[in-house]
């Protein structure tokens, strides 16, 4: 039985990132990351997007 998701709204962006680092195939996932890098003015295209996730996972 595969675990239930945490909620991505409530986690850190640095909780967040740490998820998506380890479950790099889950899209929602992903897709709160850019919902909320945006919201938070960080990212306005899909490219700068995953320019921004790129600079983030070589800090690691």
């Amino acid at each position: 039985m595969s675990q239930p998701k945490p909620n991505f709204e409530q986690m850190t962006i640095k909780d967040l990132r740490e998820y998506i680092l380890a479950h790099r195939n889950d899209e929602d996932a992903i897709h709160a990351m850019a919902l909320r890098l945006r919201n938070e003015g960080k990212t306005g295209t899909v490219d700068e997007f995953l320019e921004h996730i790129k600079q983030q996972t070589q800090e690691s």
